[in-house]
């Protein structure tokens, strides 16, 4: 049976664990904005987690909106052929 290569290999996988770690170090987000969060919230970290989490799944959802074909208004018959 062929392998799969689906799952990442280790060597992979410690590659993405890095690149994950050295996104996650560069995110930088502006202190007048995370000021304003701290305001509201006293976990600014699960605040953003959530923002994201929402704002990805209205993006999943627009995307799947725009997939479904239109359909089409059905004919409407000429005067006097209405069936009343």
């Amino acid at each position: 049976m062929p392998e799969d290569n689906a799952m990442p290999t280790p060597p992979e996988q410690s590659a993405n664990q890095a690149i994950f770690d050295e996104v996650l170090k560069s995110v930088e987000i502006d202190p007048a904005l995370l000021a304003e969060l701290g305001e509201v919230t006293s976990d600014p970290e699960q605040a953003i987690d959530t923002a994201i989490r929402q704002w990805l799944q209205r993006r999943a959802i627009k995307e799947a909106d725009r997939s479904r074909p239109l359909t089409m208004n059905p004919v409407v018959p000429p005067r006097g052929e209405w069936n009343d």
